[in-house]
This record gives C-alpha cells, sequence and structure tokens, in this order.
C-alpha cells in the first residue's frame, strides 16, 4: 500500500521539480531577451540622437552660410549701387560737357544772326543779371573773362557796352571811356554805338576832359540826328556850357632893322 503512494508523491514532487525548472529557466530567457531588447533600443536612441544632433550641426551650419551669402548680396547691392549713381553722375557730366559744345544761333540788336554756345550765352545772361542786381565787380569780371575767352562773340559789341558801364559805376572812369572807345571802333555800324559814345563822353567829363566830352557829344548830334540819344546830347552840351574861348593866336612881330 505504501509504495504506490510514495511512487506517486515521488513522481509528484519530480513533477514538481521539473516545472520549476522549466519556469526558471523560461523566466530567465525573457530577462536575456528584455535586456537585448532595451540595448537595441538604447543603441537605436544613441543613433537617433547623434542623428540628430548631426542635423542640427548641419542646420547650424546652413544658417551661417545663409547669412553669410547674405552679407554678400546685400554689399554687392550697395556697391551696385554706387556704381549706378557714379554712371549716373558720369552720364550727367557728360550731358552738361556736350551740351555746353553745342551752339545755336541768335540775333544780335541789329538783327544779325551768329552763333553762339551755351557757356558763351550763360555767361553773358549772368553778367547781365549781376548788373541788374548791383553787383558791379562780379559783373565786370564775367564781361571781362566773356571778351576775352570769346573775342570773336556776336555778343561783343554788348559785352564792350556793359563792361564801360560796370566800370563807370565803380568810378573807374579811364576804364570805362577806353571800352566804349574800343566799342565804337570796332563796331561802327552797331546800335550801341550812340549810347557808347554818351557814356564815353559822361566818362571823359569826369576826368575833366570837357574838350573830348564835348567833341563826343556834338558826334552824336550830327551822326544820330532826331534819335533819343541826339536830344540827350543836347542837353549835355548845355548842361556843360559854351566852349572856353581860346586866344587868337597873333601874328609875331616882324624885327625892324636898324638903318645904317
Amino acid at each position: 500500500m505504501f509504495k504506490p503512494s510514495l511512487s506517486r508523491a515521488v513522481l509528484a514532487s519530480t513533477v514538481f521539480a521539473v516545472l520549476l525548472g522549466a519556469s526558471g529557466v523560461s523566466s530567465a530567457f525573457s530577462d536575456d531577451e528584455a535586456r537585448r531588447a532595451i540595448l537595441d533600443l538604447r543603441e537605436k536612441l544613441n543613433v537617433t540622437q547623434s542623428s540628430q544632433l548631426e542635423l542640427l550641426s548641419r542646420i547650424d551650419q546652413l544658417q551661417e552660410q545663409n547669412a553669410e551669402m547674405t552679407g554678400k548680396v546685400e554689399k554687392l547691392t550697395h556697391q551696385i549701387g554706387l556704381t549706378q549713381k557714379a554712371s549716373r553722375d558720369l552720364f550727367m557730366s557728360l550731358d552738361k560737357r556736350l551740351a555746353a559744345l553745342e551752339s545755336h544761333v541768335e540775333k544780335d540788336e541789329n538783327g544779325q544772326s551768329f552763333t553762339v554756345v551755351p557757356e558763351e550765352k550763360r555767361r553773358y545772361d549772368l553778367a547781365l543779371e549781376l548788373f541788374s542786381e548791383g553787383s558791379y565787380e562780379e559783373s565786370q569780371k564775367l564781361l571781362e573773362s566773356l571778351a576775352t575767352d570769346y573775342p570773336k562773340s556776336g555778343y561783343m559789341a554788348d559785352t564792350l557796352y556793359w563792361l564801360g558801364c560796370a566800370y563807370y559805376v565803380q568810378n573807374k572812369m579811364s576804364d570805362a571811356a577806353s571800352a566804349q572807345k574800343k566799342l565804337v571802333a570796332k563796331f561802327p555800324k552797331s546800335s550801341r554805338v550812340p549810347e557808347a559814345l554818351l557814356s564815353q563822353a559822361a566818362a571823359e567829363e569826369r576826368l575833366g576832359n570837357s574838350t573830348s566830352a564835348r567833341s563826343l557829344l556834338n558826334s552824336v548830334v550830327q551822326k544820330y540826328p532826331g534819335t533819343e540819344s541826339a536830344k540827350t546830347a543836347e542837353q549835355r552840351l548845355k548842361a556843360l556850357g559854351p566852349a572856353p574861348k581860346t586866344a587868337p593866336k597873333t601874328a609875331p612881330k616882324k624885327k625892324v632893322s636898324a638903318k645904317k
């Protein structure tokens, strides 16, 4: 009776032990797989983190390169702007120079056509503007340069006339008389001649040369009768009064030789 019971007990114990052993083996196997899985995950995580760091580093590099390129573009844009401005300034300067060389036709006070360049006209107009504003010295200098730089100018008769007037108002009487005298000599047919003679006469009178002044005024009366200039000359002749009478020249007395 005891043997079957013992056998069954031993068998039960053996089976239990085997089950326990099997359970332990199964448990140990599951832990190893879990460890390997964790290690794999960690390795993948490390790889992922490394990739992310590399990606972030690359992004930083690209941002730096982009900033550098942006700076270069801005610099080039600025340089292009400066170049364009320099080109515009150069073209404007060339246009002005070319315009100064381009000539056109005008008419003088007698209706005669003559060729004039823009710079010549600019100086002449500016000289008259300065004179009208009372800037006589500046006007004088500009008229002098005009006469020197453009000796064959169609404005020359007017230039000499206004130059004489500029001298006169500055009390430079010798220069005033000389400028008007030059006008009359070089441009005898100019419509400015009667006024130039009157101006020259006024300068001569101020210099104390009343005889020369009378001669000039009489010339105006005789050559331009009935004109306003002639009327002005007559009035000034009256103001000057009659010319001083000169004592008649007496013939030298003949020496009477003594009779022997």
